[in-house]
């Protein structure tokens, strides 16, 4: 039987208004709660008079605005609730402010979800983020009976790091998706019930008073129903990411983009010069590979060390180094331009090294942790909460942007921020910091994106642990994970967890297993088209050194065309997972990308080194039985016409070597 197409029914909306049904029309029972001066409180008071009013955002988003102020302290709260009309999915966040003219008693425990859902046999889906492992992005699901608790947070201070704000809560039959999104220390609370379960979801720590005129806000939470099983709930949230999620520069959807750089040997981009970048996109150029993204990565900004080396991690001295750059990068994104390729740059403005130019000429912009006696940090963090530093981190980084002429900005975060906003903080202002930089981090991104038209920007910190949603209504993972980049059955058991929440990353196309010792693991001794197959994404990065002659400059384009001819569908087609998660690699991998509306997809089957079995049957779903297809493999110019009867009943049976992949397109005769 084919998988029923994720498609929204009536029934997913009538279920998530069952579910959320306050969120729209009943302010004393919104599912969120805080404790004020001692007393804990659920939704708007009515004694506070709270007032509701609704605007029609665009066709398929309405906007309900709940707002009340406490008559005895001017505490103001305002509930801003996004419902979408073509998708079962309720938004929602709180925003506290201190209207009166004194500060207000204490406000903690602020849960931006308090509610209770209903439902038979929970069961919890969740991940563990990233956080240099191969552990990482583990996918678990978990039983929840009655009494029993889960409990999440990240580590440090960065949303993704070990754990991860992305939930399916699965009853028989139905279920529903929860976000938090909050690019810092949220928690999460999961209770089993006799008939369903209680969920609380917040900033971690909140513990203070509001002086008159300032504001916090609670995490954007994101709620979307299901009915049907988990992998439906998988791709109705990837349609409704690519829908209302994935950024739109210029308008238009992203889409795949193949990523090329060259520079000498050095600290990440220590090396690079204004003379040797366009002389590695020529070299790039003369053996035919057309790029899409011009990459250049930490080191290019002023960052010696006391014995005159350059090294990337000093930041804090955002210009690009006069030595190397002399004319900026104004010249670099102009010849990216005459190949139709944007500039990508990174930046990791939070943190601040000892003796960079920030350290130095702001010392009241930065946040600095506690230190054991005698011990000494080099570090700071720039505060952005700080509207002062915000607005010159915006008006510098936007000279930047525009002088040189970049078109992706890339923004990393090295280090766990959490000690750095807590230890300043006196008793009754516990999580003021982290709310503050919270809230000028997103403005400092919709500053860039509204000041620079076509702008996009890539979301890093150490590998992937700042993909909240709210991080990625903004931007896009490009660089998932700093843990092996040339492991494959690690990355690919990474690509299992991604797929299914994040529908656009990067991947590389490395193979450690062909370096020999001493090579740098930055890039391929050969161009393998298993390599290629185990780096394809909505961004792939070719991992060849543009320095050398000896590669398969051939085989590169060739695996660089597939690609580019699979990756639309990687991106926008429904995900179907053929095979369990595994990364041992002793095993096949298979998943299979499904566009109903127009009866087209791809197969694709990658044997794995340690792999023993030669032959694997692919098993795909979702195809209409009634009628016939044609698959194609273009790498051997090999094709079958099956009926979708057989496909769902018999599947495809292929047969690779090992350390090999292939892709199978089909479309719908």
């Amino acid at each position: 039987m084919a998988t029923p197409t994720p498609v929204t029914c009536p029934e997913d909306i009538a279920l998530c208004r069952s579910w959320l049904a306050s969120l729209r029309a009943s302010p004393a029972d919104l599912p969120f709660s805080f404790v004020y001066d001692g007393r804990r409180i659920r939704g708007l008071p009515p004694t506070w008079k709270p007032s509701t009013s609704a605007l029609r955002v665009d066709a398929n988003i309405l906007q309900t605005v709940h707002q009340a102020t406490d008559p005895a302290t001017g505490l103001q709260v305002r509930a801003e609730v996004l419902e979408y009309r073509d998708f079962p999915v309720i938004e929602w966040l709180i925003w506290f402010t201190n209207a009166g003219d004194a500060p207000t008693p204490v406000i903690s425990d602020v849960q931006a979800l308090d509610a209770t859902f209903t439902g038979k046999s929970p069961l919890i889906h969740h991940c563990n983020g990233d956080f240099y492992s191969q552990e990482g992005y583990t996918p678990h699901e978990t039983p929840l009976p009655e009494g029993a608790e889960l409990a999440f947070a990240p580590s440090g201070g960065r949303p993704c790091d070990g754990a991860f704000p992305y939930f399916r809560v699965q009853f028989g039959g139905c279920g529903l998706t929860l976000a938090v999104g909050w690019p810092a220390q949220w928690a999460a609370t999961f209770t089993g019930l006799a008939d369903g379960v209680a969920v609380r979801a917040g900033q971690e720590r909140v513990h203070l008073r509001l002086s008159p005129g300032e504001t916090i806000r609670t995490p954007r939470m994101t709620a979307l129903a299901w009915n049907g099983d988990a992998t439906r709930a998988v791709n109705l949230w990837r349609r409704w990411y690519l829908a209302h999620v994935l950024p739109r520069p210029d308008g238009q959807p992203l889409q795949p983009q193949l990523a090329v750089a060259g520079t000498d040997t050095g600290e990440e981009f220590a090396a690079a010069t204004e003379a040797n970048q366009p002389r590695y996109m020529r070299k790039f150029e003369d053996v035919g590979i057309d790029y899409d993204v011009w990459w250049i990565d930490a080191g290019w900004y002023p960052c010696r060390d006391a014995n005159g080396d350059r090294r990337w991690p000093i930041t804090g001295s955002w210009r690009p180094d006069p030595e190397r750059f002399p004319s900026g990068f104004a010249p670099i994104a102009a010849k990216a331009r005459e190949r139709g390729a944007r500039l990508l740059v990174w930046f990791e403005p939070e943190r601040v090294v000892e003796g960079t130019e920030l350290w130095c000429e702001h010392p009241e912009w930065l946040l600095r942790a506690n230190v054991p006696e005698g011990g000494h940090d080099p570090n700071a963090l720039l505060n952005l909460g700080d509207p002062e530093c915000r607005q010159w981190l915006t008006d510098h980084v936007c000279g930047l942007i525009q002088q040189g002429g970049i078109g992706v900005y890339r923004q990393d975060f090295n280090f766990p921020p959490l000690a750095y906003w807590r230890d300043s903080e006196p008793e009754d202002r516990q999580g003021m910091n982290e709310n503050l930089h919270v809230q000028g981090y997103l403005k400092y991104w919709d500053d860039l994106l509204a000041r620079n038209p076509g702008l996009w920007i890539d979301s890093c910190s150490s590998g992937g642990r700042r993909n909240d949603l709210e991080s990625m209504r903004r931007s896009v993972p490009l660089h998932y994970t700093d843990y092996g980049y040339g492991i494959h059955p690690i990355k690919l058991s990474f690509h299992q967890a991604l797929y299914a929440w994040i529908p656009y990353f990067k991947e590389v196309t490395l193979s450690w297993d062909q370096n020999q010792p001493g090579d740098d693991g930055r890039f391929d001794r050969v161009v393998d088209s298993f390599s290629f197959h185990c780096g394809m994404a909505a961004m792939m990065a070719t991992s060849m050194d543009i320095r050398r002659d000896d590669y398969d400059f051939a085989l590169a384009r060739k695996m660089i065309s597939l690609w580019r001819r699979a990756a639309g569908l990687l991106i926008g087609g429904d995900y179907y997972p053929l095979t369990p998660f595994d990364r041992s690699g002793e095993h096949w991998v298979a998943w299979q990308f499904d566009r109903p509306e127009t009866g087209q997809g791809l197969l694709q089957a990658i044997r794995l080194a340690a792999c023993a079995e030669g032959t694997f049957t692919i098993r795909p779903k979702a195809l209409d039985p009634t009628v016939d297809y044609v698959l194609g493999n273009p790498e051997t110019d090999h094709e079958v016409h099956l009926s979708g009867a057989a496909l769902l009943a018999d599947g495809l049976t292929v047969s690779l070597p090992a350390r090999a992949g292939g892709l199978w397109f089909y479309r719908r005769l």
